[in-house]
């Protein structure tokens, strides 16, 4: 791990790609303010969840696996390297580790723990993601209301879009949408300019998608790869005998730029892990897609602008990519059903990507009327489109951002006792007098860092808070305990010294401890 380096880096980079491939002009500066006014806000309502603490608000065991992996890499330095880990770090330690490299780094940036940095870091990746809608919309030539309305649109499917990582604790995936929807986007430039720099950029994003969650590489590059071959604008046919060799020169070379880092890449990661690429067929807990989840109307009037956009050349990065990810979907369903998966994982997983080419789709088709009417008129009054951004609001941030918080099971001052626990006495000789046993979870793992595969597991998986004080009223506990203070028994107290405080919580310590029951 070398932060600083990196960032260096990473500054270089993207100041060299950007002055090569002219994507700086002057000209189209009209998109800057509303492409900033975006990604504030966006930034701003995300934050607002998990404000003051910005710790990551979601749930489930997704969120202490991708913390065990952030921890590791904290404490080590480096990625796991060592194949004894299997057990005790289970698939994190063959993860994609791009976005766990991202929060580490981040917070040696700030100068905070990774942990500290994962949620403001998840939350800057879902603003730039809306940004790039905004700037695809665009591109398809959608007036900046109707292209504001694209992102506002993502808040329908709130479930989707944010509580991918509010709730779900996917969080390897967000950064990994941010990174799917820039190559979109970059597929989208490319598709106009055919610049090799384009297909650098491409390749350089498609990296960045397989190193945070691979998954949502399919559908991008089965769309690049037939578009490497398909002329822009079609010559005239007295032309098209001469160009078709260049053009099959400049597409293979395109095709090179973008993929060859790409394979290289997966080639040195997987060596080695081939095995673990049967998790595209397990089951897991996962949103559903449905009326519920999505809601009738962004789907319905994605159906629509999918319809009309079938005549705009501009439209067809984002209707194929739209129907690849569909494809994908039914073929990951079909291989998980045909292995008795009870829920088809990532077949359903899909939805979270499809929800960014739907509202686009689904603004060009709120748009369609309008520009229909422009046409007619010949004059440039985007006048309804602020009507139809500013209802939109109302109809879908308004409800997303006041519906009620997800109880966290992260806790700053737990981390902080687990912490001085780990630094001072030690892994194994703890109890957790905690609310939620996703909390216990979470604080034996990723804090204390604690192999997954090991007896004292049993017990971990089958926690109950209100059991848990049980042993430490009758002097049956272990030596040391990290306990909630708000839940903490009186019966407990009295038995106890408190060894470390950090706010509500605790290390306490048995009296008449002795180093016993450490497995």
């Amino acid at each position: 791990m070398a932060p600083w380096a990196l960032l260096v880096l990473a500054t270089v980079s993207v100041a060299g790609l950007t002055v090569v491939g002219h994507y700086i002009e002057w000209r189209a500066t009209g998109d800057l303010l509303p492409w900033l006014g975006v990604c504030a806000f966006v930034t701003l309502a995300l934050l607002r969840l998990a404000w003051p603490s910005l710790l990551p608000p979601g749930r489930g065991p997704d969120l202490t696996h991708h913390l065990l992996l952030v921890d590791y890499i904290e404490q080590q330095g480096h990625l796991v390297h060592d194949r004894s880990l299997d057990g005790s770090m289970g698939e994190m330690a063959h993860y994609t580790p791009g976005s766990h490299l991202l929060a580490v780094s981040a917070g040696r940036w700030f100068g905070v723990d990774a942990l500290r940095a994962f949620f403001p870091l998840l939350v800057v990746c879902a603003a730039l993601t809306a940004g790039f809608v905004f700037l695809i919309a665009r591109r398809l030539r959608l007036a900046i209301p109707y292209a504001i309305a694209a992102v506002i649109l993502l808040f329908l499917p709130s479930q989707y879009f944010y509580g991918a990582f509010t709730h779900d604790s996917f969080l390897a995936q967000v950064v990994a949408t941010f990174f799917a929807v820039a190559t979109w986007w970059a597929l989208a430039a490319w598709d106009d300019e055919r610049s090799t720099i384009g297909a650098v950029i491409i390749g350089v994003l498609l990296v960045a998608v397989f190193l945070t969650w691979p998954i949502w590489l399919g559908p991008l590059v089965l769309v690049f790869v037939p578009l490497a071959f398909t002329a822009n604008d079609p010559p005239k046919p007295d032309e098209a005998l001469a160009k078709s060799g260049a053009r099959q020169t400049a597409a293979l070379r395109h095709l090179a730029a973008g993929l060859v880092p790409l394979l290289v890449v997966a080639l040195i990661h997987v060596a080695g892990r081939w095995g673990w690429l049967v998790i595209v067929r397990a089951s897991g807990a996962v949103l559903g897609p449905g009326v519920a989840s999505l809601g009738w109307a962004l789907p319905l009037l994605a159906l629509i602008g999918l319809v009309l956009g079938m005549r705009d050349r501009r439209a067809r990065v984002t209707i194929v990519l739209l129907v690849l990810i569909a494809l994908q979907a039914f073929t990951l369903f079909v291989i998980a059903k045909s292995q008795g998966a009870d829920t088809p994982y990532m077949a359903f997983k899909m939805m979270y990507l499809a929800i960014y080419p739907m509202a686009v789709l689904a603004a060009a088709a709120l748009a369609s009327p309008e520009r229909a009417w422009l046409a007619r008129r010949r004059e440039q009054d985007a006048s309804k489109g602020w009507v139809v951004a500013a209802l939109l609001v109302i109809l879908a941030v308004r409800p997303a951002l006041t519906a009620p918080r997800v109880i966290p099971v992260v806790d700053l001052d737990l981390y902080e006792a687990g912490k001085w626990t780990r630094a001072n006495v030690g892994q194994t000789c703890v109890d957790y007098l905690v609310a939620d046993a996703e909390t216990a979870y979470w604080l034996h793992l990723a804090v204390l860092g604690n192999p997954r595969a090991s007896q004292r597991m049993i017990e971990i998986d089958r926690y109950d808070p209100r059991a848990a004080a049980g042993p430490w009223i009758t002097s049956e506990g272990r030596s040391y305990g990290i306990a909630d203070l708000r839940l903490l028994p009186d019966e407990v107290r009295s038995r106890v010294d408190v060894v470390a405080q950090y706010g509500r919580a605790a290390v306490i310590r048995r009296r008449d401890a002795t180093i016993k029951g450490c497995d």
